[in-house]
């Protein structure tokens, strides 16, 4: 009767262990599944659904390049990435003050994660603006291209990078929330804006710090898309400061069929690092049930000798 027993324990486990291991692919694909995301689904690329949200996003943000014209894709050895990022969002009354600042940081979506616990990291150096209705970020030709951000944090959802412009002040730190937000996907060499803004990228103006403390390379354009690192940018390279804080118009046919592809430099493998996890967890609770089951046999029989 004890063997039997124990033998119910062991097969209960074993049973819910198959069980799980059957339930966690099907939750992590939903999880994967595009469905409508964002603060602003009108600011979507067509066809286009994010898979997460994030609850800081009050409004979206703008690319432009050196025409100062809003662009949707490019590619992401560009050197700087873009030329400048507008926000929708206006900045608090507390932060309208003299030497407002505004930083664009990159992070790095992942499943089961909140938003607000992303890793991240700033793509230029923090500009003075002087519109506060539409918060703005100059890059500087020594600024760096979005592949360097990639190879610190990989895309691992879907292929998908999310932008936020935070606003600060003299005094004031960083407001982390209620800001405007881009998300890119990327397929290759290329990043798509599949949510995010297509404003006027002449609304005001800004300067980058890197500028008014005269690093060497900061002021002019850009010579080439892949000219030498200079200044803070190779400072930053050298040593990264990760951060945790807590989408753009139709583009082109090509945009449209990145932002639908998973193709591109990032194997499959990343974006299941969530099923991995997922088996792994469902392996230990099988054997722990196991064990478990086969010391209560154990103890029992001693017990009754």
């Amino acid at each position: 009767m004890r063997f039997i027993r124990a033998g119910a324990v062991a097969a209960m486990g074993l049973a819910l262990a198959t069980a799980l291991a059957t339930i966690a692919p099907a939750q992590i694909a939903t999880a994967g599944a595009l469905r409508p995301g964002g603060a602003q689904d009108g600011g979507s690329l067509a066809g286009f659904r994010l898979p997460y949200t994030d609850p800081g996003q009050a409004g979206l943000l703008t690319l432009c390049n050196q025409a100062n014209q809003p662009i949707t894709h490019g590619s992401i050895t560009t050197k700087p990435f873009v030329w400048r990022a507008v926000g929708s969002v206006p900045a608090p009354s507390h932060y309208r003050v003299k030497g407002a600042t505004a930083v664009l940081t990159g992070f790095q979506p992942r499943p089961y994660t909140p938003a607000e616990a992303w890793s991240g990291l700033p793509l230029a150096a923090a500009s003075v603006y002087s519109n506060p209705a539409h918060p703005m970020v100059q890059f500087t030709p020594i600024d760096e291209p979005l592949d360097w951000f990639t190879k610190f944090f990989p895309p691992v959802w879907n292929h998908l990078v999310e932008l936020r412009l935070y606003v600060g002040g003299p005094n004031h730190p960083m407001d982390t929330l209620g800001f405007a937000a881009a998300d890119l996907q990327i397929s290759g060499n290329t990043w798509t804006m599949v949510e995010g803004g297509h404003a006027s990228c002449t609304s005001g103006t800004a300067v980058s710090r890197e500028v008014t403390v005269g690093l060497p390379g900061a002021s002019g354009s850009p010579k080439s898309a892949s000219s030498a690192t200079g200044g803070a940018a190779a400072a930053r390279t050298a040593s990264p400061a990760p951060t945790s804080a807590g989408s753009s118009s139709a583009g082109s046919a090509a945009g449209s069929a990145a932002a639908g592809s998973a193709a591109g430099k990032y194997s499959s493998s990343s974006d299941n690092s969530g099923v991995l996890a997922a088996v792994a967890g469902v392996g230990a609770l099988a054997v722990a049930l196991l064990a478990t089951g086969g010391l209560w046999w154990r103890r029992r029989r001693r017990a009754a000798l």
